[in-house]
């Protein structure tokens, strides 16, 4: 179980998903703070995370079916704001995101997305491609990246990463 950044960052070495320190590469405090002051203060655990992988982490995902990491992440959140936006504004009946959601990830997307007010930690939550639907994808921003890593392990362990 990865309940700590330690542990997080040991599963990704031993796990073959990170095999060099070249590949494992975090945001700085000043991107973090960059998003902070657009999206407010992030859980914790989250800006953990952003300063261990922020930029890069091996195999651990596929940058062809995620939106995950920094660079990718901002245009993103602005792209999901703005189509929320516009799919409302064109009739069509959408939940909108609460104005401290931040988008963590997106699959084809559809965001995960947690709420930036400063906690220890937040649920992560998935917008489903209705538009409609806001569903609690896991309980912790730590069991949210257990699952990328499971996920990776597997792939890797059949060779298909």
């Amino acid at each position: 179980m990865i309940n700590n950044i330690q542990k997080l960052r040991e599963r990704l070495f031993t796990s073959g998903i990170v095999t060099n320190e070249q590949e494992l590469q975090g945001c700085t405090s000043e991107e973090i703070a960059y998003i902070e002051s657009k999206y407010g203060v992030l859980p914790k655990t989250y800006r953990e995370i952003l300063g261990l992988l922020g930029h890069s982490a091996g195999k651990l995902v596929r940058g062809s079916e995620f939106e995950f990491y920094f660079e990718r992440l901002i245009k993103m959140n602005e792209w999901q704001r703005e189509s929320l936006l516009e799919s409302i504004a064109e009739g069509d009946e959408c939940t909108t995101l609460p104005d401290n959601a931040f988008c963590i990830c997106a699959l084809h997307g559809d965001p995960w997305f947690i709420i930036a007010d400063g906690q220890d930690d937040s649920c992560v939550y998935f917008l489903h491609d209705d538009c409609i639907t806001i569903k609690e994808a896991s309980k912790s921003v730590m069991d949210w990246i257990e699952g990328f890593v499971e996920q990776a392990e597997y792939l890797i362990n059949r060779g298909l990463r």
